[in-house]
């Protein structure tokens, strides 16, 4: 039997450090480093939070990227301690930020890690993000040959931690390494993992 792991991308596999930088380059001086990293990670978990609110009240919620371009003067806003309505006089062009959600980097270990699991089993990504933007990470990092499927929470209409999503990877884990093998589920967020337990 094989064994199939399913990773999360967002925040796990891939890091918000492009982005954060760019952020910094925009606002210079008024945006230190340290500031641009809590104003970026506050960004991620809130259109995360919207995301999944989405899919109760609406479903299905728009792609997370609609959610992260909508929200990120409101981040900066509240940062900085004004009203979220700022406007591109007083911040700059924020274009240049939001390119770099499609070009997010691997965290550390990433390749030595699939490299590792691939040799012994099969490596999945299931994510909240597009599946398109997903596998540009990985083939821009490298990793291509590593990951058998990407899974999108768009191609079931519901944000993760819903059962739903569990379910889908299920399938792409019975369909990519056959039926009754050793199943894991990897996430830097607490909330991601206990979903993926309950759901089996």
């Amino acid at each position: 039997m094989t064994l199939s792991v399913c990773f999360d991308a967002l925040g796990t596999c891939f890091t918000m450090g492009p982005v954060i930088e760019a952020l910094q380059q925009v606002m210079g001086d008024q945006m230190p480093p340290s500031l641009a990293r809590m104003v970026v990670m506050d960004w991620f978990h809130a259109a995360q939070r919207d995301y999944t609110y989405a899919s109760i009240t609406s479903p299905p919620p728009p792609p997370i990227a609609k959610i992260l371009r909508a929200t990120l003067h409101r981040s900066i806003g509240f940062a900085m301690g004004s009203t979220p309505s700022l406007t591109e006089a007083s911040v700059g062009d924020l274009e240049p930020v939001l390119a770099k959600l499609k070009s997010l980097t691997p965290a550390p270990g990433l390749s030595e890690g699939w490299d590792l699991l691939a040799q012994n089993g099969d490596v999945l990504v299931i994510t909240n993000g597009a599946k398109e933007t997903t596998q540009g990470y990985i083939d821009q990092a490298g990793l291509t040959k590593y990951v058998k499927r990407v899974q999108s929470c768009d191609e079931v209409g519901l944000a993760k931690p819903f059962g739903k999503v569990y379910e889908m990877a299920h399938a792409a884990c019975d369909e990519v390494s056959g039926q009754g093998g050793e199943r894991w589920f990897v996430a830097s967020h607490m909330w991601d993992l206990h979903a993926a337990r309950k759901a089996g």
